[in-house]
């Protein structure tokens, strides 16, 4: 069964159609990386925290711990946080977990 087939009879794929699902869902995900960049960026400048954003398309910041200029990586589009030496992020996502993480 090509593609085409699969989006007109859904419920004879090999999923049932999920991934017709999974593919809407992703894209109403991405449609609100818009948003959460400029919230992100807006929380960055309300607490002085350095940033920089490296792709746009995914959300993805470089920014620096205030108390020892440490590399933290976010993704304001999932809210995972990713700090490679200490594993901080593991447990915790978004743009205030973040902003505390930084400020400690």
């Amino acid at each position: 069964m090509n593609e085409k087939e699969r989006e007109e009879c859904p419920e004879e794929s090999f999923d049932g159609g999920y991934h017709l699902l999974a593919q809407e869902k992703h894209k109403e995900r991405v449609a609100k990386n818009g948003d959460r960049i400029a919230y992100a960026l807006e929380q960055f400048e309300k607490h002085n925290i350095e940033y920089v954003l490296k792709n746009e398309a995914a959300g993805h910041f470089h920014c620096r711990r205030k108390k020892d200029d440490h590399l933290v990586q976010f993704w304001a589009g999932t809210g995972k946080i990713y700090d490679a030496d200490s594993h901080y992020g593991d447990s915790e996502r978004g743009i205030h977990a973040l902003i505390k993480y930084l400020e400690a």
